[in-house]
């Protein structure tokens, strides 16, 4: 009778931590509508010093804010947004200027005043930088031709109201 008891306590928890661990992983915009109106730094109220801007987009309650942080804490150890600039914006802002994104935490990257990449900051339940998509582009490894609005991207998010 114990080792059952046992046995149902293990199944029961490993699915119940499956389930919390898993819970905002998927799709980032997995059939969420991205209503995009073209955005400037200007419009943010954000000086560019440098050529480069990244703006970071937080919903204060979102699950996955502790892996983009650490992704971002990460990056500016390693250097990677070293002559950067660096800003934070709620959601509501981006929504009051007309550009919604259909999840968070993500991140914009702006270079020489245009907007090139919006989503999230990497593939997978971790947000790791190795599976990131802001090195490459910061880097210029992968040169966008146009806006890339990521959204097809499986990463921890939190879908926007």
């Amino acid at each position: 009778m114990a080792l059952i008891l046992f046995a149902s306590w293990i199944v029961i928890t490993s699915v119940l931590l499956f389930y919390l661990g898993n819970r905002h992983y998927g799709t980032f915009a997995s059939e969420l509508p991205w209503q995009t109106t073209s955005i400037s730094l200007q419009d943010l109220a954000i000086t560019a010093f440098e050529p480069v801007q990244l703006v970071h987009v937080f919903d204060e309650y979102c699950a996955c804010n502790i892996r983009a942080r650490a992704h971002i804490n990460k990056l500016n150890k390693n250097q990677a947004t070293s002559g950067i600039g660096q800003h934070f914006v709620a959601p509501a802002t981006l929504q009051a200027l007309g550009f919604v994104l259909p999840a968070t935490p993500a991140v914009l990257v702006f270079i020489d005043g245009q907007l090139i990449y919006a989503g999230p900051y990497a593939s997978g339940v971790m947000c790791a930088v190795d599976d990131s998509f802001i090195v490459p582009i910061l880097k210029q490894d992968v040169i966008l031709p146009s806006l890339w609005l990521n959204g097809d991207t499986t990463a921890c998010r939190c879908a926007m109201p």
